[in-house]
């Protein structure tokens, strides 16, 4: 970066060609120049976030909706070199399939933002029923935010392709 402003400031300020037109009109396309280059790639910079910033936001994100499950347990930690997020919560039978795909919507927005990308989602899911089993879902983080985040993958596709819910 230091090298492109010396290149602009020799270009401009130290050319003496430039020199004649005066200081006010170099500084002011040296400074153009600059802002014109950087501003686009300040404005699309993605904000990311360390993996304690991003266990720390999904509490808040699942406690601004009122029909949002209660979540028990949040994790991050890397299995086999892959890294994982992991979320407990606790489903009303009534409204299972709901509150699964909440809370894997909810993890596929918050991760996107994560500095290093995650590779596995875990969502396991205790009944409020005794009665009822445990059940857990896998999912693979890439294909859930391409069909929760992006929209280019269909339910029914991503369900069978990418989740996998089994019984604990």
């Amino acid at each position: 970066m230091e090298k492109c402003f010396r290149a602009f400031h020799k270009l401009f300020i130290e050319n003496k060609k430039y020199r004649s037109m005066g200081k006010t009109i170099n500084y002011f396309k040296y400074y153009s120049l600059v802002l014109f280059i950087f501003t686009p790639i300040i404005l699309l910079a993605k904000a990311s976030f360390s993996d304690r910033q991003v266990a720390g936001m999904v509490p808040k994100y699942f406690a601004r909706d009122h029909y949002s499950p209660e979540l028990t347990r949040t994790r991050i930690y890397g299995e086999n070199g892959k890294k994982v997020f992991h979320l407990e919560i606790k489903v009303n039978r009534n409204r299972f399939q709901g509150e699964m795909d909440y809370t894997v919507s909810a993890m596929a927005s918050i991760c996107q933002y994560a500095k290093r990308p995650f590779d596995k989602f875990v969502v396991v899911m205790h009944s409020e029923n005794r009665n009822a089993t445990t059940e857990m879902l896998e999912a693979k983080a890439g294909c859930t935010i391409n069909h929760f985040v992006h929209k280019k993958i269909n339910y029914e596709r991503w369900l069978r392709s990418c989740a996998k819910i089994e019984e604990i």
